[in-house]
Formats: C-alpha cells, structure tokens, sequence
C-alpha cells in the first residue's frame, strides 16, 4: 500500500528550488533533501525542512530501509543522523564548504517499523573555529528511536578535499533562499 503512495526518486540532484513532496506523504514543511549524492541516492527518499535557524531532515520507513528483523536498519538511523548532526551545524553555522563527522554516539531507544515517519530534531551546541558539536533525537510516531550526539570538523577554506566551488555557490542559493 504504501509503495503506491511513496515512489522511490533520485535525491541526489543539486536543485535551486524546493521540490514538493505532497505524494510522499512526508509532512508539510517538508521537501526532498537537494544536497547530496553518491552513497545518499542509494537511500532515499529524505526529506529536510528548512527554517531560519533549523534545519531538520527526515524519512518515511521503506522496504528497502528495514532489516532481516523486519524494523527499520540501524545503519539507515544513523547515516540520516550523521547527515542531520552535519548538516545542522553547516545550516547554523552558514558553511559553505562539506563539514565531516570526526565522532558520533547513538543510543537505539525504540524501532522503527514499516510506514512510520522518522524526523531529526538537531540542536547546534558549540561552534569552536575548527569544531562544531551538535546533539538530538530522532523520532518516530511513538516517540524518540534513537538519541544522537555528534562533532565534527571545520575545514578551513583553503583545504580542498572539502570545498568545492559547486558546492559553496550551492549552499550560498539555499542560505539566501532562507535569510
């Protein structure tokens, strides 16, 4: 049922406009994540909603997201969580180079089933010159599933392997759009 409801798309375009996702079933507020590829195109849909200071990503459990249990993958929480920890402290801190992960921690508090939607609810905690630390849960229609906290690095703006001139003008059009 959901299947026919929920269509399974590429979210690894880099887009300058929100895309709707009313046939998703994904809440309002909410559209397909636009930054992304590689490894994300294999793991979608996710969504983001974006707000002045927040930026809150989340999914609705597919077939493809649960394990041989039958709940949704562990490994599925945590890449969307690394992705939420990430790309809340790039949102509140306006990075325009790629921010990785040196730590994350997860604790699983409950699971995820077949059809349930999954939300991030990411807080910004310090930002250092070369560190950001950001925590959160991530919650499902029960209640939390999982809690998270994360640091990572912030590269300076002459290390190449994590900014591209694509990638900044990018997030640059996202910031504007959300001033």
């Amino acid at each position: 049922m959901l299947e026919s409801v929920i269509k399974i798309h590429n979210i690894g375009r880099m887009t300058d406009s929100p895309q709707t996702t009313k046939s998703s079933g994904a809440p309002d507020g909410f559209t397909d994540f636009e930054v992304g590829a590689g490894f994300v195109d294999h793991i979608g849909p996710i969504y983001w909603k974006l707000e002045k200071d927040s930026c809150e990503l989340g999914f609705r459990v597919l077939e493809h997201h649960l394990n041989p249990g039958g709940i949704c993958h562990g490994g599925l929480m945590m890449t969307v969580v690394d992705m939420a920890i990430g790309f809340s402290v790039c949102w509140n801190c306006r990075l325009l180079s790629f921010a990785p992960s040196i730590n994350n921690n997860f604790d699983f508090i409950r699971a995820g089933h077949l059809g349930d939607w999954m939300q991030t609810e990411t807080e910004l905690i310090q930002k250092t010159k070369r560190m950001g630390f950001a925590r959160g849960l991530l919650k499902g229609p029960n209640g939390p599933v999982m809690r998270y906290n994360g640091i990572l690095k912030i590269p300076s703006d002459s290390d190449p392997r994590f900014n591209s001139d694509q990638f900044a003008e990018h997030m640059q059009r996202i910031f504007d759009r959300y001033k």
